[in-house]
């Protein structure tokens, strides 16, 4: 199983330095459970540039530095069981616009996400070429949302007002904007009627709008929820030419959480559920030459079943495609202290129109670069991701906000595993 370990500690540090899609963040490997007995710490820094611009000019650099930490240990019982821990951090965000909220389509508006995940894991060897696995854990959310900027204000004006009179918020933002037949179609409505008048209606949006940027616009407050997860999955491996596959699959969490509203002077508290996504990892590895290994992966995670709908605003906060990531990669071990890997990553675009302004990017292509060095039972690495970003254009109630181009995002990470 010499070949099995050679480069995953390098390929591990490449693989948590990079930005992927939607709110993904660690990739929940499961490689732990193959390594020799022995504990990790890793630590990665990753620096995006997410800029773009509005059509009154406003530049943005949405864009936050963030970190990365994980920690995994492995013990085998004998030569059929073997339980690892792993502490990671999967989901996450950090996004924040400046500019002046009154005078920018989305200046003020942030988002941030933490989570953390912990996960005990368990493998049973049928054969020297199958094993089972899975797992039990918990998960940890919390999330903080600030929606401002010219283009929600007005949107969420023009809720407010048609939630109040008893119309279609969409029409009403239509009529407003000077849609002929959205304004005909209002002016017969009895609710419209009975409120005075489409122009009375309309007449109220600027308050309802000044009302919410006199309070900095909406604010969302997702306290700390926790929530049992689960985990199966099975590997088939040739030991002599170091192959496995393993197919990885993680069920739906599901998530209960207090919540807090803030907008226009109302605070509204409650409780949300909602489900973090599920997902399926396959890794693929085989060794093609001497002290040479070819690594494979994708990675399927269900981002469009995670609905945070708060109960003041209605609507959904994430609204994101699901995941699809694909990566290639080598590694060649250079002497007995010094492997070296190279990884392609690839993340396809949707093409989407519009994107959520909380997650302004579309698609990724990028490369890390991994080494790892080997004192005795210590083994150091070190890796660095480049990664092109998509361009997309943010947009609020499906109207364009802004545009993001010529975006990437740089990662560094580093790793220290003891072998017992």
């Amino acid at each position: 199983m010499k070949y099995t370990t050679l480069a995953l500690g390098a390929l591990a540090i490449s693989a948590t330095t990079a930005h992927a899609a939607g709110l993904d963040r660690s990739g929940q490997s499961t490689s732990a459970i193959f390594a020799e007995d022995g504990v990790s710490l890793t630590f990665g820094v990753v620096k995006p540039s997410v800029t773009g611009k509005d059509a009154n000019g406003n530049k943005y650099d949405a864009g936050k530095q963030y970190n990365q930490i994980g920690l995994t240990y492995t013990q085998s019982i004998n030569d059929q069981l073997t339980f690892s821990v792993i502490v990671d951090q999967p989901f996450g965000a950090d996004i924040e616009y400046g500019n002046n909220p009154t005078t920018s389509t989305l200046g003020g508006t942030k988002a941030t996400l933490d989570s953390t995940g912990v996960t005990f894991l368990s493998k049973y060897q049928l054969n020297d070429r199958v094993s089972l696995f899975g797992g039990v854990g918990v998960q940890q959310v919390d999330a903080k949302v600030n929606l401002n900027g010219t283009a929600y204000t007005t949107a969420l004006g023009v809720s407010a007002v048609a939630q109040t009179v008893g119309v279609d918020a969409g029409q009403l933002g239509a009529a407003a904007n000077g849609d002929l037949a959205a304004q005909a179609a209002l002016a017969a409505n009895a609710n419209i009627i009975g409120a005075g008048g489409l122009a009375a209606v309309l007449g109220t949006i600027p308050g309802a709008i000044a009302g919410i940027q006199a309070g900095d616009g909406y604010k969302f407050e997702l306290k700390k929820s926790n929530a049992p997860t689960f985990l199966i999955g099975a590997a088939y491996e040739i030991p002599d030419i170091a192959l496995r596959i393993a197919g990885t699959y993680r069920f739906e969490t599901k998530h209960k959480a207090d919540t807090v509203e803030r907008i226009a002077g109302a605070t509204v508290r409650s409780d949300l559920s909602f489900r973090s996504p599920q997902s399926f990892n396959l890794d693929f590895q085989t060794g093609i030459a001497k002290d040479t290994l070819l690594t494979a992966s994708y990675r399927w995670t269900e981002f469009g079943i995670l609905d945070i709908v708060p109960t003041r605003l209605g609507s959904d906060l994430v609204n994101i495609e699901d995941g699809h990531r694909w990566s290639l990669g080598v590694a060649r071990r250079f002497s007995d202290a010094l492997v070296a890997s190279a990884t392609l990553s690839y993340e396809p675009s949707t093409n989407a129109k519009t994107v959520s302004p909380l997650g302004p990017t579309d698609g990724l292509v990028g490369l890390s670069l991994g080494a790892r060095y080997s004192v005795e039972n210590i083994n150091i690495s070190a890796g660095v991701n480049y990664s092109k970003l998509g361009d997309a254009k943010p947009g609020v109630s499906g109207a364009q906000a802004a545009n993001f181009t010529n975006n990437h995002v740089v990662g560094m990470g580093f790793k220290a595993e003891y072998k017992f």
